[in-house]
């Protein structure tokens, strides 16, 4: 079974290079490097043309691009009013499958292509997010659905293909990585970071403001990264969480680190931190999660140190953090 879902990833990869005309196939180097950029070559004129000023509005403007009609599912009432839509009144049988698709809680989307719609029409695909757990990521899962279509050739013969939150995939870890050049489109974000750069460190705030008016919809978490990533200076943005050691998860459990984002100015410094460290008791990260409230504050990364007493580079940042459930989310910045 597995090597049978093995080939069907490779097929759907080699067709993604046909598609977009590539030379390298999955496995060479730069394959990934080639995708990502012959998609935004074949989207940035489409997005200079429509000049949009945010996110969503870019995400709109794809989506009209590529015919794509966006359903939420939020619970059952909305599988009904689905089922009447599309499978009745519409006569789209793919969508007889919509209900058994959706009791699996990781399928994140389902792509149908309709069979039975028209050249001219604004919903030739339906893109329906399953919102049911969460709605964290529907801002992200527009752009993975458009990138899928832009990425891959039409369908033809399936009426729909589910989309699962599955990161050994090599086909959704791809659609990811192009997706990420859209969500957060270098051309409008960047200046928009780097505009923030200019009037305030980085703190959860300027996050904050900088999701607020580039992509509402967005989850913190990927607001972060995103601006950690176009950060002009050296910054990282991490999780912290309880868990224990990665060679045995039910000893020392503790307050550990994950590296999230380091944007290119932080790859180059010495600033940095090792997966799965303990948090010190000194840092704003720790009062985030044990006084569950948002904490920042300068701190020195020498104070974090591992069980055998090394320390990191002793460099003076400021970090922010706030808990959201029982994960708090970091930046910490240079000074």
């Amino acid at each position: 079974m597995m090597v049978v879902a093995l080939n069907d990833q490779i097929v759907r990869l080699d067709s993604i290079a046909d598609h977009l005309g590539l030379q390298r196939r999955h496995g060479e180097p730069g394959f990934e490097d080639d995708a990502v950029r012959a998609c935004v070559g074949r989207l940035a004129p489409i997005i200079r043309k429509a000049n949009p000023k945010t996110g969503e509005e870019i995400a709109a403007v794809l989506a009209k691009h590529f015919s794509i009609h966006f359903e939420e599912v939020r619970g059952p009432d909305d599988i009904v009013h689905l089922e009447n839509t599309y499978l009745r009144q519409k006569r789209e049988l793919g969508f007889a499958q919509l209900r058994d698709e959706l009791e699996d809680p990781h399928v994140d989307a389902l792509l149908f292509q309709r069979m039975r719609a028209q050249p001219h029409e604004h919903d030739r695909w339906v893109a329906v997010l399953n919102l049911q757990l969460t709605d964290a990521k529907v801002y992200w899962d527009r752009f993975h659905e458009i990138t899928h279509r832009a990425a891959e050739p039409e369908q033809r013969v399936l009426p729909f293909r589910r989309h699962r939150v599955e990161r050994t995939n090599p086909v959704e870890r791809l659609i990811d990585q192009i997706a990420g050049e859209f969500a957060f489109y270098a051309p409008l974000f960047g200046p928009l970071v780097k505009a923030a750069h200019k009037r305030q460190r980085l703190c959860v705030a300027t996050v904050e403001d900088v999701k607020a008016a580039y992509a509402p919809s967005s989850s913190l978490l990927a607001s972060m990264n995103a601006v950690g990533k176009y950060w002009p200076s050296p910054a990282k943005v991490v999780t912290a969480s309880m868990r224990g050691r990665k060679s045995d998860p039910t000893k020392d459990i503790a307050l550990r680190i994950t590296m999230q984002t380091s944007g290119i100015a932080g790859s180059e410094s010495r600033m940095f931190v090792i997966p799965n460290m303990r948090v010190p008791m000194s840092s704003p990260i720790y009062a985030a999660f044990f006084e569950k409230r948002r904490s920042e504050g300068l701190e020195n990364l020498g104070d974090w140190t591992t069980k055998s007493g090394k320390s990191l580079a002793a460099i003076p940042v400021f970090t922010s953090a706030i808990r959201l459930g029982s994960v708090v989310y970091g930046v910490i910045s240079a000074q």
